[in-house]
């Protein structure tokens, strides 16, 4: 999706020129996904597809069984790879975290996007500038309910958090990394709670995040099934810390440290995919549902890593 609106000296009309275009744009992307999916059909309803972009937190590019790991379990994305197309001749938009996302929802290379490096992991902190169309704002023109899952790290502010850029429905955290559990950012002190829904502090403490993402995913699909929906579900795994499951931990117990960490926690977020798209199952909709899988941009060499 390319962001093409014509240049301006002034932010404001640069604004108002892209919004108005957006709703045609937004169209004529999803007639062109409709017509790509039913070439060669007799009679087809016309509907807009689902969209779900499954966005996964720093996993290396052979990090799961379809890209030739052999030492992980990952069944469920493995399983969208048969089902689907598999890229082996990819880049995400940028070596770190804001700036690959902020390539991702705009559709421009970050430098374009007014995004280069990470954005604040503090409350008034900015990232991903206002004025950027993303596709959220794109799909929502075109008719349809957005939900933003998970990470967010574009932006602490207002203006640049989800439910300005094109989100009516936001859950998740908004800095660059949180404990499962507490849901703190405890890496850039002071130490602070950092889980909203819709903009307002929400407390789940001792809930495993990513089963709070399949829940709020679930219950997303459930109010939206009797229209075109889109959700950005972007997981913190397998981003520190890693804290996957007790028997994901047991599984992997005999490869080496940190890789068994890793494992394990890659495994976590595997089976929480799963357990995303078993939902699009359970409510019929695999067949009018469109999913992209990708990382966010590729192992982490931190040293908390």
């Amino acid at each position: 999706m390319v962001n093409s609106a014509r240049e301006t000296s002034s932010p404001i009309l640069r604004r108002q020129v892209q919004r108005s275009n957006i709703r045609a744009c937004g169209v004529r992307l999803l007639l062109a996904l409709l017509l790509s999916n039913c070439v060669g059909a007799v009679a087809v309803e016309f509907r807009q597809p689902n969209a779900i972009v499954i966005l996964t937190d720093d996993q290396g590019a052979a990090d799961a069984g379809c890209y030739g790991a052999k030492d992980l379990q990952t069944p469920a994305i493995d399983g969208i790879a048969t089902r689907g197309v598999r890229f082996t001749q990819f880049y995400s938009a940028a070596p770190n975290c804001s700036p690959s996302r902020a390539g991702l929802l705009t559709g421009r290379y970050p430098m374009r996007a007014g995004l280069t490096g990470n954005a604040a992991s503090q409350p008034g902190g900015h990232g991903l500038p206002a004025e950027q169309i993303t596709m959220a704002e794109m799909f929502k023109a075109a008719g349809y309910a957005t939900a933003h899952i998970g990470k967010w790290h574009l932006g602490y502010t207002p203006e640049e958090m989800p439910n300005a850029q094109g989100f009516d429905h936001s859950f998740g955290h908004m800095g660059g990394c949180i404990d499962n559990f507490s849901h703190f950012f405890y890496w850039q002190g002071p130490n602070r709670h950092d889980l909203y829904r819709n903009g307002k502090e929400t407390h789940r403490p001792g809930r495993y995040f990513a089963d709070l993402m399949v829940e709020e995913a679930s219950r997303f699909m459930e109010e939206n099934r009797g229209r075109p929906f889109f959700i950005y579900f972007a997981l913190n795994m397998p981003h520190y810390p890693y804290q996957g499951d007790e028997e994901w931990l047991e599984h992997y117990k005999d490869l080496a440290y940190p890789r068994n960490l890793y494992a394990a926690f890659l495994s976590s977020c595997d089976d929480r995919i799963g357990a995303l798209l078993k939902k699009v199952d359970d409510l019929g909709l695999r067949e009018r549902t469109i999913v992209v899988f990708q990382s966010d941009n590729g192992h982490s060499v931190e040293e908390r890593a």
